[in-house]
This record gives C-alpha cells, sequence and structure tokens, in this order.
C-alpha cells in the first residue's frame, strides 16, 4: 500500500499526499542532477552537512558510465547509481557494478580530467567551486583556492577516498544489507550509503521526503573530519576578557532571536527575515590565533533590494570607527574588530548586532 503524508491547510484541514512511485529512472536522476541537496547531506554529517557539485551526468567510465559524478565541498567524489524500487537489479547487481566504478575510477579519471569536464559544463566555474567551498555560512576564508581544491580531488582519487550513493524510491531490504556490510568493511577510505527519495504528488507541486540509509558509525569520523567544537571548547581559546566579552555578546544576540552556529574555530551569527528562505549572515567569530572578529555580510545571489538595502545600511555603521579594518573580499564585505578592540567596544558592537537581528526580522 502507498505511503501518505499529511499537509494542514491554513482551515486546519488535513490533505493526504500519496506517493506515487517515479515514472523513469530517467526522471529521478535528473532530480538529483538539478538537486543534489535532495542527497540529504544533513542526515550524513549533522555536524558539517554535505553539500555538491554535479561534476556530469552519465559519467564516462571504460564503456559505461555512473549515473552521475558528484564532488563534495570536501573534494570527496561522489558517484550516484540511481534506480527505481521496481527495478530487480537494485537487489544486488547494482552494487558489484558500483564496486567495479570504483576499483578503476583512480585509473580512468583524474583531477585534471574531472575538473576539465566540470568547467567545460560551467558558466563561472570558479565561483561555482568558491560557494560550494564557503557553504551557508560564507566558510572559513575570504579567497577560496581552487587549484588546492581539484589537487584535493586527485589526492582522493589516488587513495581511492570516495563515496558511492544508490538513489532509489524504496530501497530494499537486501539493497540495505549489503550498503550497511560494505559501509562496516571500508570505514578508512569507501563510504557506501543508499538514499530513499520518495513524492507525493498534490495540488500545488510535489513533496520530496529523502532518508539516508546504511550508516553505521558516528557521521563526524568518517573521512578524517573532526567534529564541530562545543561551546565552551571554542571559547576557552579566548583570552579570558575577550571570553567575558564574548560571552555577553552571545547572550544578547539569543535572546535578540539570532541563530548561533558553532563551527570547528568560529562561532557565526544569522539572523532571518520572511523575505528570504535562507539565513542571513551578520557576523563570524573565529576564536584561533588571538580571535578574529568579523561583521559582514555574504553577497548572495538573487537577494530582494530591500535586503540589500538592510545589509548596506549595517555595514555602513561602522564606516567612521577608527578601531576597524576593512573585510571586503569577493565574496563579503563588512569590517573587523581585534580583540582589544572587540573587548573595549563590546557594548557598542552588541548593540549594533542586536539592532541589525531585530531589523532585519521585522523585515
Amino acid at each position: 500500500m502507498a505511503e501518505k503524508i499529511y499537509i494542514r491547510n491554513a482551515g486546519g484541514v488535513l490533505e493526504p499526499l500519496e506517493e506515487r512511485e517515479f515514472e523513469t529512472e530517467a526522471m529521478l536522476e535528473e532530480l538529483i542532477a538539478l538537486h543534489p541537496e535532495l542527497l540529504a547531506g544533513e542526515q550524513m554529517r549533522p555536524d558539517d552537512p554535505l553539500r555538491w557539485v554535479l561534476v556530469k551526468p552519465q559519467m564516462e567510465i571504460e564503456g559505461w558510465a555512473v549515473d552521475l559524478l558528484l564532488i563534495d565541498q570536501h573534494s570527496y567524489p561522489t558517484l550516484v547509481e540511481v534506480k527505481r524500487g521496481s527495478n530487480r537489479e537494485i537487489r544486488r547487481a547494482v552494487v558489484g557494478q558500483m564496486l567495479d566504478y570504483a576499483a578503476i575510477a583512480a585509473s580512468v579519471w583524474s583531477d585534471r580530467g574531472i575538473r576539465q569536464v566540470f568547467e567545460d559544463a560551467q558558466d563561472g566555474p570558479g565561483e561555482v567551486i568558491g560557494r560550494l567551498m564557503k557553504g551557508d555560512d560564507g566558510g572559513e576564508v575570504d579567497e577560496p583556492d581552487i587549484d588546492a581544491f581539484w589537487e584535493r580531488v586527485a589526492t582522493n582519487l589516488e587513495a581511492n577516498r570516495m563515496r558511492l550513493l544508490f538513489v532509489a524510491d524504496e530501497i530494499p531490504a537486501e539493497l540495505e544489507r549489503v550498503v550497511k556490510f560494505l559501509n562496516e568493511q571500508t570505514r578508512d577510505n569507501l563510504e557506501v550509503l543508499a538514499v530513499e527519495v520518495k513524492q507525493y504528488p498534490g495540488q500545488f507541486g510535489d513533496a520530496l521526503v529523502s532518508r539516508v540509509i546504511g550508516q553505521v558509525n558516528t557521521p563526524s569520523s568518517r573521512n578524517g573530519r573532526s567534529p564541530n567544537l562545543r561551546r565552551d571548547e571554542l571559547l576557552d581559546a579566548l583570552r579570558p576578557d575577550a571570553r567575558v566579552a564574548m560571552l555577553s555578546l552571545l547572550d544578547s544576540v539569543t535572546n535578540a532571536g539570532g541563530e548561533l552556529r558553532y563551527r570547528r574555530t568560529a562561532i557565526t551569527v544569522r539572523g532571518r527575515s520572511s523575505k528570504w528562505p535562507g539565513p542571513l549572515y551578520l557576523a563570524r567569530f573565529y576564536v584561533t590565533d588571538g580571535g578574529r572578529f568579523e561583521f559582514t555580510i555574504d553577497y548572495v545571489d538573487g537577494l530582494p533590494e530591500e535586503l540589500r538595502t538592510f545589509q548596506k545600511g549595517y555595514v555602513s555603521e561602522f564606516n567612521s570607527d577608527d578601531f576597524i579594518s576593512t573585510n571586503n573580499g569577493k565574496w563579503v564585505e563588512g569590517w573587523v574588530v581585534d580583540s582589544d578592540n572587540f573587548v573595549k567596544h563590546i557594548e557598542l558592537l552588541t548593540g549594533r548586532l542586536c539592532s541589525a537581528l531585530s531589523e532585519l526580522a521585522n523585515l
């Protein structure tokens, strides 16, 4: 029996949406190619959500082709095979096919070959990789090193470090068992997972629900990725007076409705507006090397003019300050404060940040 999900409309009435199989595997493959976020990278890495760019659909490999070749923000090649749950090949045959691809990938592909294929298909390929590396919060560098990114791709290929994903609208129990077994045996280099993507057509569009299957160990330990630190661990890297100032600022930001994200070396502050679906960044506080306190905005494609005006107004408040330095780069605009001035002017800086969060929320 087909599964259902329910949407509660404005009148409080439940509207049932019934699961429907994809008509063809090509339809599901095209959907993943256009929207790789459906692979649910946040389920694979809750502390460091994976995101991808498409290198090429039907990427050739010794007379055959892998359905999709993707690369994540850590330069890990991701091979994706797409099947419908009703296709009997998904039970076992596709596993051998995918392992064969993985076995010869390093000898067939190179970082230069993959890079050329990617750049030939992209408009502004460097900017695409830059956005991938920086992610939603702008990342940890102003100017992403694109060449270094592709060098890491080569290193990962040579070491057979890659991710294999089996995608279907229904993952059978046989495939789930094999995926879990492989994932237990290959945890050092090769990650093997299945992703189930179900569709529920409705009156106003299709609901799509993804589920990752086959994880057997802690996500943050895979592929050498260190987990994000806890708040106290991050703040302990600051000198005592800067730590006290930061604690005061973070409490005020939380009370003002700001969103805090604790990464490996930094704390980021985000705000939201009803006029934009995603978060907008207003500050990044790096705790290493004595501390670097940034009050910045990101360049976001398609941002409404009203929000652009807000961003310009926010950064312009710092124009007359003599205790800051500019932080204008390809992806960001704003200001940097050192530890001494962060402590000295903490009330002013806290007030500006909280006022900006409040203004953004009311737009």
